[in-house]
């Protein structure tokens, strides 16, 4: 009984002591999100990391993929365009099934990964949106010359517009966070080394 109190007094004044201090770095990084948590374990981070790598490589497939319909689409068949739509539709449709994985894991993962699954969460709408319309406005027409007087040419560019977006974006977070994590293991390398 005796050790116990004794323990829980030594947790108080170690708590106390390192309160302040907890404090002041808090005051020092307010405003720029962590980019890593105690929340999260290695095998999350990592299933997430390459989910977005995956992510990544599909959304500029499907961006090649319409963007070549941009180019050649009012020389290429209707049923080729759409052909070339269903196959950057079954790209996106994986990007919306990794999507949904990384919501469901949401809290165990990095902070910067879930700024990253906020970011690009609105490009996925777009384009399955997009390609949507894209898809109805083939079917209906059937006419390589009528889609261009539709808005099916915006459609098509609103899919390429958001794929490069979502692209962009996963690229640049990840090479950030990256960059972050090393510079905080030189900074930890760096410390040990000064305190020995």
């Amino acid at each position: 009984m005796r050790l116990n109190f004794f323990r829980t007094i030594g947790l108080l004044l170690v708590a106390g002591l390192l309160m302040p201090a907890g404090m002041l770095l808090a005051s020092e990084t307010q405003g720029v999100p962590a980019v890593t948590s105690s929340t999260t374990n290695w095998y999350n981070v990592e299933q997430a990391s390459n989910l977005f790598k995956q992510m990544n490589a599909l959304a500029l497939k499907a961006r090649r993929e319409v963007g070549r319909l941009q180019v050649q689409g009012y020389e290429m068949d209707w049923r080729a365009q759409a052909s070339r739509l269903e196959g950057a539709k079954t790209d996106i449709n994986t990007i919306a099934n990794d999507l949904m994985q990384l919501n469901e894991m949401k809290n165990k993962l990095e902070p910067w990964q879930k700024s990253l699954l906020n970011k690009v969460t609105p490009n996925l709408h777009e384009m399955v949106y997009q390609m949507d319309a894209a898809l109805g406005r083939i079917n209906a027409h059937q006419n390589r010359t009528y889609l261009s007087m539709t808005q099916y040419p915006q459609n098509i560019n609103q899919i390429y517009k958001n794929a490069n977006q979502m692209s962009n974006t996963i690229g640049t977070v990840t090479q950030y966070a990256q960059a972050e994590q090393k510079m905080a293991a030189l900074d930890k390398m760096h410390s040990t080394k000064a305190g020995s």
